[in-house]
Protein backbone atom coordinates (compact mmCIF):
# COMPACT_ATOMS: atom_id res chain seq x y z
CA UNK A 1 0.00 0.00 0.00
CA UNK A 2 2.52 2.44 1.18
CA UNK A 3 4.53 1.16 -2.49
CA UNK A 4 1.75 2.65 -4.38
CA UNK A 5 1.35 6.04 -2.38
CA UNK A 6 4.81 6.53 -3.23
CA UNK A 7 4.31 5.81 -6.89
CA UNK A 8 0.73 8.06 -6.95
CA UNK A 9 2.92 10.60 -5.45
CA UNK A 10 5.85 10.25 -8.20
CA UNK A 11 3.07 10.24 -10.96
CA UNK A 12 1.49 13.44 -9.50
CA UNK A 13 4.79 14.76 -9.40
CA UNK A 14 5.62 13.95 -12.76
CA UNK A 15 2.21 14.92 -14.32
CA UNK A 16 2.62 18.44 -12.54
CA UNK A 17 6.95 18.95 -13.96
CA UNK A 18 5.46 18.16 -17.63
CA UNK A 19 2.47 20.62 -16.74
CA UNK A 20 4.98 22.97 -16.01
CA UNK A 21 7.32 22.25 -18.18
CA UNK A 22 5.27 22.09 -21.04
CA UNK A 23 4.67 25.90 -21.94
CA UNK A 24 8.74 26.26 -21.48
CA UNK A 25 9.84 26.19 -24.88
CA UNK A 26 7.38 28.74 -26.89
CA UNK A 27 8.20 31.17 -23.73
CA UNK A 28 11.76 30.71 -24.33
CA UNK A 29 11.10 31.46 -27.73
CA UNK A 30 8.89 34.69 -27.18
CA UNK A 31 12.05 35.82 -24.70
CA UNK A 32 14.32 34.88 -27.51
CA UNK A 33 16.83 36.45 -27.66
CA UNK A 34 17.81 38.39 -24.81
CA UNK A 35 21.74 38.97 -25.40
CA UNK A 36 23.95 39.10 -28.71
CA UNK A 37 24.19 35.81 -30.93
CA UNK A 38 26.82 34.90 -32.51
CA UNK A 39 27.43 33.44 -36.24
CA UNK A 40 30.03 31.40 -36.65
CA UNK A 41 31.76 31.73 -39.59
CA UNK A 42 34.09 28.96 -40.93
CA UNK A 43 36.45 30.86 -43.40
CA UNK A 44 38.33 34.27 -42.48
CA UNK A 45 37.20 37.65 -43.09
CA UNK A 46 36.59 38.91 -46.74
CA UNK A 47 35.18 35.59 -48.09
CA UNK A 48 32.12 35.32 -50.08
CA UNK A 49 30.66 33.46 -46.74
CA UNK A 50 32.40 35.91 -44.45
CA UNK A 51 30.43 38.80 -46.29
CA UNK A 52 27.04 37.18 -46.13
CA UNK A 53 27.22 36.19 -42.74
CA UNK A 54 27.97 40.49 -42.20
CA UNK A 55 25.82 42.00 -43.93
CA UNK A 56 22.78 39.45 -42.77
CA UNK A 57 23.78 39.93 -38.91
CA UNK A 58 23.73 43.54 -39.07
CA UNK A 59 19.83 43.74 -40.67
CA UNK A 60 19.26 40.72 -38.13
CA UNK A 61 20.36 42.96 -35.43
CA UNK A 62 17.71 45.60 -35.65
CA UNK A 63 14.94 42.38 -36.55
CA UNK A 64 15.76 40.95 -33.29
CA UNK A 65 16.72 44.07 -30.89
CA UNK A 66 20.20 42.17 -29.82
CA UNK A 67 23.63 42.45 -31.45
CA UNK A 68 24.37 39.86 -34.08
CA UNK A 69 27.98 39.22 -33.97
CA UNK A 70 30.42 37.33 -36.85
CA UNK A 71 33.08 34.99 -35.08
CA UNK A 72 35.49 34.12 -37.58
CA UNK A 73 37.04 30.47 -37.10
CA UNK A 74 38.79 29.77 -40.06
CA UNK A 75 41.00 26.67 -40.09
CA UNK A 76 41.60 22.79 -40.97
CA UNK A 77 39.07 23.21 -44.19
CA UNK A 78 36.23 24.59 -42.51
CA UNK A 79 36.27 21.49 -39.57
CA UNK A 80 37.11 24.24 -36.58
CA UNK A 81 34.30 26.20 -36.80
CA UNK A 82 31.98 23.48 -37.86
CA UNK A 83 33.33 20.98 -34.37
CA UNK A 84 32.61 24.50 -32.34
CA UNK A 85 28.94 25.00 -33.66
CA UNK A 86 28.23 21.41 -32.95
CA UNK A 87 29.03 21.65 -29.32
CA UNK A 88 27.10 24.67 -28.76
CA UNK A 89 24.72 24.94 -26.32
CA UNK A 90 21.80 24.14 -28.27
CA UNK A 91 19.78 27.60 -27.26
CA UNK A 92 20.02 29.62 -30.62
CA UNK A 93 22.74 32.26 -29.18
CA UNK A 94 25.05 30.37 -31.63
CA UNK A 95 24.87 30.40 -35.06
CA UNK A 96 26.64 29.02 -38.33
CA UNK A 97 26.91 30.17 -41.55
CA UNK A 98 28.01 27.20 -44.11
CA UNK A 99 28.42 26.39 -47.31
CA UNK A 100 29.11 23.46 -50.12
CA UNK A 101 32.72 23.11 -48.73
CA UNK A 102 31.83 21.96 -45.86
CA UNK A 103 29.06 19.67 -47.44
CA UNK A 104 32.19 18.36 -49.01
CA UNK A 105 34.26 18.03 -45.58
CA UNK A 106 31.72 15.15 -44.89
CA UNK A 107 33.02 12.66 -47.66
CA UNK A 108 37.10 14.44 -46.94
CA UNK A 109 39.13 12.61 -44.58
CA UNK A 110 37.11 12.19 -40.79
CA UNK A 111 35.43 15.08 -40.02
CA UNK A 112 34.61 14.25 -36.31
CA UNK A 113 30.85 16.24 -36.65
CA UNK A 114 27.87 15.37 -38.73
CA UNK A 115 26.34 18.30 -40.41
CA UNK A 116 22.79 15.72 -40.81
CA UNK A 117 22.80 14.68 -37.24
CA UNK A 118 24.54 17.21 -35.43
CA UNK A 119 22.20 20.36 -36.22
CA UNK A 120 19.27 22.03 -37.13
CA UNK A 121 18.52 23.69 -40.04
CA UNK A 122 17.58 27.07 -40.30
CA UNK A 123 17.69 29.02 -43.57
CA UNK A 124 19.17 29.02 -46.80
CA UNK A 125 21.08 32.51 -47.96
CA UNK A 126 22.10 32.18 -51.81
CA UNK A 127 24.28 29.97 -53.85
CA UNK A 128 27.30 31.51 -55.71
CA UNK A 129 28.14 29.83 -59.16
CA UNK A 130 31.96 29.02 -60.60
CA UNK A 131 33.37 30.63 -63.79
CA UNK A 132 35.20 28.56 -66.07
CA UNK A 133 38.53 30.28 -67.65
CA UNK A 134 40.61 30.16 -69.90
CA UNK A 135 43.87 32.64 -70.53
CA UNK A 136 43.36 35.37 -73.03
CA UNK A 137 45.96 34.00 -75.16
CA UNK A 138 44.29 30.46 -75.37
CA UNK A 139 42.47 30.33 -78.88
CA UNK A 140 38.92 29.29 -76.87
CA UNK A 141 36.11 31.57 -76.81
CA UNK A 142 33.58 28.04 -76.37
CA UNK A 143 33.57 24.83 -73.83
CA UNK A 144 33.20 22.97 -77.22
CA UNK A 145 36.31 24.79 -78.44
CA UNK A 146 38.14 24.37 -74.94
CA UNK A 147 37.46 20.08 -75.54
CA UNK A 148 38.39 20.37 -79.09
CA UNK A 149 41.40 21.89 -77.94
CA UNK A 150 42.24 19.74 -75.09
CA UNK A 151 41.37 16.46 -77.03
CA UNK A 152 44.27 17.59 -79.46
CA UNK A 153 46.46 18.22 -76.96
CA UNK A 154 46.04 15.10 -74.68
CA UNK A 155 47.83 16.15 -71.34
CA UNK A 156 48.62 19.53 -72.56
CA UNK A 157 46.44 21.62 -70.30
CA UNK A 158 46.34 21.84 -66.75
CA UNK A 159 43.92 23.37 -64.68
CA UNK A 160 44.15 24.73 -60.74
CA UNK A 161 42.99 22.75 -57.29
CA UNK A 162 42.44 22.40 -54.59
CA UNK A 163 42.42 19.17 -52.94
CA UNK A 164 39.25 18.43 -51.33
CA UNK A 165 37.91 21.74 -53.06
CA UNK A 166 34.99 22.35 -55.56
CA UNK A 167 37.91 23.34 -58.24
CA UNK A 168 39.57 19.90 -58.34
CA UNK A 169 35.88 17.96 -58.58
CA UNK A 170 34.61 20.88 -61.58
CA UNK A 171 37.92 19.42 -63.53
CA UNK A 172 37.42 15.60 -62.53
CA UNK A 173 34.20 16.01 -63.70
CA UNK A 174 34.84 18.00 -66.53
CA UNK A 175 37.26 15.14 -67.78
CA UNK A 176 34.90 12.69 -67.38
CA UNK A 177 32.15 14.22 -69.67
CA UNK A 178 34.36 15.27 -72.30
CA UNK A 179 36.51 12.11 -72.22
CA UNK A 180 39.65 14.36 -72.20
CA UNK A 181 42.47 14.34 -69.93
CA UNK A 182 43.25 17.96 -68.76
CA UNK A 183 46.12 17.53 -65.36
CA UNK A 184 45.30 19.23 -62.23
CA UNK A 185 47.65 20.87 -60.53
CA UNK A 186 47.33 21.40 -56.82
CA UNK A 187 47.50 24.76 -55.26
CA UNK A 188 47.08 25.44 -51.25
CA UNK A 189 46.24 29.15 -52.37
CA UNK A 190 44.10 31.01 -54.90
CA UNK A 191 46.57 33.57 -54.76
CA UNK A 192 49.47 31.13 -56.26
CA UNK A 193 46.63 29.60 -58.83
CA UNK A 194 45.99 33.23 -60.07
CA UNK A 195 49.83 34.28 -60.37
CA UNK A 196 50.50 30.38 -62.59
CA UNK A 197 47.32 31.28 -64.73
CA UNK A 198 48.11 35.25 -65.63
CA UNK A 199 51.11 33.69 -66.65
CA UNK A 200 49.90 30.61 -68.67
CA UNK A 201 50.98 27.82 -66.74
CA UNK A 202 47.52 26.84 -65.96
CA UNK A 203 44.95 26.85 -69.20
CA UNK A 204 41.82 25.93 -67.13
CA UNK A 205 40.46 28.11 -63.94
CA UNK A 206 37.33 27.08 -61.83
CA UNK A 207 36.81 30.38 -59.54
CA UNK A 208 33.72 31.69 -58.20
CA UNK A 209 32.29 34.18 -60.59
CA UNK A 210 33.09 37.23 -58.57
CA UNK A 211 36.67 36.18 -58.20
CA UNK A 212 36.88 35.63 -62.04
CA UNK A 213 35.48 39.33 -63.02
CA UNK A 214 38.76 40.66 -62.24
CA UNK A 215 40.62 38.12 -64.97
CA UNK A 216 37.91 39.80 -67.20
CA UNK A 217 38.14 42.49 -67.06
CA UNK A 218 42.02 43.47 -66.94
CA UNK A 219 41.98 41.26 -70.24
CA UNK A 220 44.01 38.66 -68.89
CA UNK A 221 41.43 35.91 -69.32
CA UNK A 222 38.28 34.78 -70.39
CA UNK A 223 35.00 33.66 -68.71
CA UNK A 224 33.58 31.02 -71.03
CA UNK A 225 30.65 29.34 -68.85
CA UNK A 226 29.78 29.64 -65.29
CA UNK A 227 28.11 26.12 -63.30
CA UNK A 228 25.19 27.65 -62.20
CA UNK A 229 21.34 26.18 -62.44
CA UNK A 230 20.90 29.48 -64.50
CA UNK A 231 22.90 32.37 -65.98
CA UNK A 232 24.64 33.91 -63.58
CA UNK A 233 22.88 38.15 -63.14
CA UNK A 234 26.15 39.80 -63.49
CA UNK A 235 27.13 37.61 -66.78
CA UNK A 236 24.13 37.42 -68.77
CA UNK A 237 25.89 36.75 -71.91
CA UNK A 238 28.01 34.10 -70.79
CA UNK A 239 26.48 30.38 -71.34
CA UNK A 240 25.54 27.71 -68.26
CA UNK A 241 27.66 24.86 -69.11
CA UNK A 242 24.27 22.96 -68.82
CA UNK A 243 23.84 25.37 -72.24
CA UNK A 244 27.44 24.47 -73.01
CA UNK A 245 26.28 20.66 -73.35
CA UNK A 246 27.48 19.93 -70.11
CA UNK A 247 24.96 19.49 -67.56
CA UNK A 248 26.48 17.46 -65.32
CA UNK A 249 28.75 20.27 -64.46
CA UNK A 250 25.97 21.99 -62.96
CA UNK A 251 27.25 22.76 -59.38
CA UNK A 252 26.70 26.20 -57.07
CA UNK A 253 28.14 26.86 -53.81
CA UNK A 254 24.92 26.96 -51.64
CA UNK A 255 25.40 29.15 -48.31
CA UNK A 256 23.03 28.65 -45.44
CA UNK A 257 22.64 28.63 -41.47
CA UNK A 258 22.51 25.61 -38.65
CA UNK A 259 21.96 25.89 -35.46
CA UNK A 260 23.25 23.13 -33.22
CA UNK A 261 21.00 19.71 -32.68
CA UNK A 262 18.15 20.19 -30.06
CA UNK A 263 17.77 24.15 -30.81
CA UNK A 264 13.86 24.55 -30.21
CA UNK A 265 11.83 24.57 -33.32
CA UNK A 266 10.45 27.88 -32.24
CA UNK A 267 13.91 29.53 -31.74
CA UNK A 268 14.93 28.09 -35.57
CA UNK A 269 11.79 29.52 -36.70
CA UNK A 270 12.88 32.79 -35.27
CA UNK A 271 16.14 33.04 -36.52
CA UNK A 272 14.82 31.66 -39.56
CA UNK A 273 12.27 35.02 -40.12
CA UNK A 274 15.14 37.21 -39.63
CA UNK A 275 17.15 36.08 -41.67
CA UNK A 276 14.41 35.98 -44.80
CA UNK A 277 13.96 39.82 -43.52
CA UNK A 278 17.94 40.42 -44.47
CA UNK A 279 17.67 38.78 -47.81
CA UNK A 280 14.22 40.86 -48.90
CA UNK A 281 16.25 43.93 -47.85
CA UNK A 282 17.05 45.94 -51.27
CA UNK A 283 20.07 47.28 -49.63
CA UNK A 284 21.03 43.87 -48.18
CA UNK A 285 20.85 42.11 -51.68
CA UNK A 286 22.12 44.89 -53.47
CA UNK A 287 25.87 44.13 -51.20
CA UNK A 288 25.71 40.32 -51.99
CA UNK A 289 24.98 40.56 -56.07
CA UNK A 290 27.64 42.67 -55.67
CA UNK A 291 29.73 39.16 -55.06
CA UNK A 292 27.43 37.49 -57.31
CA UNK A 293 25.49 35.65 -54.71
CA UNK A 294 22.26 34.30 -56.52
CA UNK A 295 18.92 34.41 -55.14
CA UNK A 296 18.19 31.41 -53.22
CA UNK A 297 15.65 31.39 -49.73
CA UNK A 298 13.57 28.79 -47.35
CA UNK A 299 13.39 28.03 -43.92
CA UNK A 300 14.12 25.16 -41.75
CA UNK A 301 12.02 22.66 -43.79
CA UNK A 302 13.35 23.70 -47.28
CA UNK A 303 16.92 24.12 -45.39
CA UNK A 304 16.75 20.08 -44.75
CA UNK A 305 15.49 18.99 -47.78
CA UNK A 306 18.31 20.91 -49.70
CA UNK A 307 21.15 19.66 -47.03
CA UNK A 308 20.12 16.51 -47.94
CA UNK A 309 20.22 16.70 -51.48
CA UNK A 310 23.49 18.43 -51.07
CA UNK A 311 24.69 15.34 -48.98
CA UNK A 312 23.47 12.83 -51.31
CA UNK A 313 24.92 14.80 -54.59
CA UNK A 314 28.37 15.37 -53.37
CA UNK A 315 28.89 11.87 -51.91
CA UNK A 316 28.28 10.58 -55.05
CA UNK A 317 30.49 13.26 -56.88
CA UNK A 318 33.78 12.27 -54.07
CA UNK A 319 33.19 8.49 -54.44
CA UNK A 320 32.98 8.98 -58.41
CA UNK A 321 36.18 10.96 -58.38
CA UNK A 322 37.60 8.57 -55.65
CA UNK A 323 36.79 5.30 -58.32
CA UNK A 324 38.50 7.55 -61.34
CA UNK A 325 41.94 8.32 -59.27
CA UNK A 326 42.33 4.53 -58.53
Amino acid sequence: MKGRIVSRRTAGIGLASSVLLAPQAPAFAQDFPSRAITIVCPFGPGTAIDIIGRQLAQHMTGTLGQSVIVDNRAGATGNIATDYVAKAAPNGYTLYITSTSIIINQFVGAPASSLAKDFEPVAISGTLPYALLVPASLPVRTVPELVALAKARPGGLNYAGYVGGVPQFLGEMLNRAADINIVMVPYKSTTDAANDFVTDRIQVLFTPVPSGLPFQASNQGRIIAVTGEKRATILPDVQTMREAGFPDLTVEVGFFFLAPAGTPKPVTEKLSDAITKGLHDPRVWEALAAQGVEKKEGGPEETRAYLAGELIKWNGIVKQSAGAAR
